[in-house]
């Protein structure tokens, strides 16, 4: 299943847990705020899931091909 992977840039504490879990996947941008690589394509549902929940801004919002958000605490 294809996810697709959104900072909220506003929500962002720049914590670096996202960039710490998976740098091919997340990075800064030139605002220092946590950014999606394409490299986030690559991961599995569960690490996405997993690094979206451990985000203590919960800046981190995965949804399915259809758009639906899927909810990183269930």
């Amino acid at each position: 299943m294809a996810y697709r992977v959104v900072t909220d840039k506003q929500s962002c504490q720049s914590s670096g847990n996202c960039i710490e879990a998976a740098p091919a996947a997340f990075g800064w941008d030139a605002d220092d705020l946590g950014d999606v690589l394409p490299g986030a394509a690559a991961l599995e549902g569960a690490r996405l899931l997993g690094i979206a929940k451990r985000c203590p801004a919960l800046a981190i919002t995965v949804t399915d091909e259809d758009g639906s958000e899927i909810d990183a605490g269930a």
